[in-house]
């Protein structure tokens, strides 16, 4: 079981343990769930060759290296993420890779790049990280050039459903783990955002997200017992939760899942 507890990536650098964060963004990237959406993602910024491309909160980078790779030689990719063991990661992983992609922290919050910089922007799962998220779509938008394509992915962390007897317990965690979220709603709020930004011919997909068992341990193990040690939880309600889903996963009838919004738009 997880003892760290995922909603606080903002704080990735001064945890206990940042290698937690490490192997969470690693197992994100084995879903099956993750391989589904990462083509809506890039067809929403219609990348073309010699393309500079801005990715915020990169992570480690496997996307960013993706991006590089479709925009070629002549293009350009620069990951920024606000954790510095996360970009000392990905530099580490693009060492040697020979593809046109830097990496730098930085404040998503407060771009150090000019206006109209880029031909196009993304960022996934980290505006509901974010202190200000409207501030940080304001920034993407500011460095994307007219005519330029911005694309997000986030989740809506008040959609979490979940097969169990246990109502009100699950109910307890889906929210107090949604309200954990510096932006637990930010799915829902993303295409008002967007077009409040100046943003034109705005796609809106919707995508309902399941995991296993294995993974729900890793996203909610932490956070759980941090509800527990907070009183929102008794020790008693959380440990007949968790054997209610560790038996549903033996006998094959596990359902856990949540809403992710794959937004994408046009810099007019």
């Amino acid at each position: 079981m997880a003892i760290q507890d995922v909603t606080h990536f903002t704080a990735v650098d001064h945890t206990a343990d940042p290698a937690f964060f490490l192997n969470f963004l690693e197992e994100v990237n084995k879903l099956p769930c993750t391989a589904a959406w990462k083509p809506v993602i890039l067809d929403g910024l219609r990348l073309q060759p010699g393309a500079n491309v801005l990715d915020i909160g990169c992570g480690m980078g496997a996307d960013a290296f993706d991006l590089a790779a479709r925009v070629g030689p002549g293009g350009h990719v620069t990951g920024v993420d606000f954790s510095e063991s996360l970009i000392a990661e990905a530099d580490r992983r693009g060492a040697g890779r020979n593809l046109p992609v830097t990496f730098e922290v930085g404040d998503a919050q407060a771009l150090r790049f000019p206006d109209s910089f880029f031909d196009a922007v993304r960022t996934e799962r980290m505006l509901m990280h974010v202190p200000d998220p409207d501030k940080a779509l304001s920034e993407m938008a500011r460095v994307l050039r007219p005519g330029g394509r911005m694309a997000v992915h986030d989740f809506d962390w008040e959609t979490q459903f979940c097969d169990s007897p246990h109502k009100e317990t699950t109910r307890k965690i889906a929210l107090s783990f949604c309200d954990g979220m510096k932006n637990g709603w930010i799915g829902r709020r993303l295409p008002r955002l967007f077009r409040e930004n100046g943003m034109t011919d705005v796609s809106v997909s919707l995508q309902a997200i399941t995991v296993s068992y294995d993974f729900l341990q890793l996203l909610l193990g932490g956070h759980v017992a941090r509800a527990v040690s907070a009183g929102v939880l008794s020790e008693p309600e959380a440990d007949r939760w968790w054997t209610h889903l560790a038996q549903a996963n033996a006998d094959g009838n596990f359902l856990y899942g949540f809403t992710a919004f794959v937004i994408s738009g046009l810099k007019g």
